[in-house]
């Protein structure tokens, strides 16, 4: 895979070229290793792809410095006892134990281990804790807020989104990302409330945007919240 580089007023950047047969479009993305791929059709030429990179360039360099945040912030993090992590917006002590318990007293967070408990293992210990906590939390928020809408999902999930903390099928099944559980409630309200509005209108149109604030008034500021600190929310 051959690595380009670019240089703009905006300042240069590396990227790689993904030529794909069934792509009509190009796309660009950014990983989180900072990484900017360009996904293109078989027979655009390079030459066209360094001139949408360069109308696209104010773009790729925030989403590199997001990921340059991201990647310390992940570095940095500790998963030893003592450690905190975050649950509902607020910081929970880590305590290894013999199963998991939240302790919202002392604030401790008692997890569960199995076998020695190196970085890794703590992540995966965590990622289980989280995905359970968030099958049941969301569906209580989802139960009361449907409530409110008159409108309920068909099925209720959690996934590992990278790029998304909801979805909603057309058959009214509605997923949300784990990772929601380290914001405070209120983010976690807003983007229950977003996906049940799509029940009602499967776009983003003004209707969709007035039925969500009706549903959840504050949700302007907590889309913005999670705008600002989304990227932050992960092992």
């Amino acid at each position: 895979m051959t690595v380009h580089f670019l240089d703009t007023p905006e300042g240069g950047f590396s990227y790689v070229i993904e030529r794909r047969a069934r792509r009509r479009t190009v796309g660009i993305r950014v990983r989180s290793d900072g990484q900017v791929l360009v996904a293109v059709p078989l027979l655009v030429p390079h030459l066209y792809v360094k001139r949408v990179l360069r109308d696209k360039a104010g773009w790729v360099r925030r989403k590199l410095v997001d990921a340059a945040i991201v990647h310390q912030h992940k570095a940095s993090r500790g998963y030893a006892e003592g450690d905190t992590v975050s649950y509902l917006g607020r910081e929970y002590r880590l305590c290894f134990a013999s199963r998991s318990r939240l302790d919202e007293a002392a604030g401790v967070l008692h997890l569960g281990m199995r076998g020695e408990p190196t970085r890794e293992a703590v992540i995966a210990a965590l990622t289980r804790w989280y995905r359970k906590q968030a099958s049941s939390v969301l569906s209580e928020r989802v139960g009361v807020l449907s409530g409110r809408l008159g409108k309920a999902p068909s099925h209720i999930g959690i996934k590992s989104y990278r790029t998304r903390w909801g979805s909603c099928h057309a058959d009214g099944r509605i997923y949300f990302n784990w990772r929601l559980l380290m914001a405070p409630l209120a983010a976690i309200d807003y983007v229950a409330a977003h996906e049940l509005c799509h029940l009602l209108h499967p776009n983003h149109s003004t209707a969709f945007w007035h039925e969500v604030e009706k549903l959840f008034p504050a949700c302007k500021q907590q889309r913005q919240w999670l705008r600002r600190h989304g990227r932050l929310l992960d092992l």
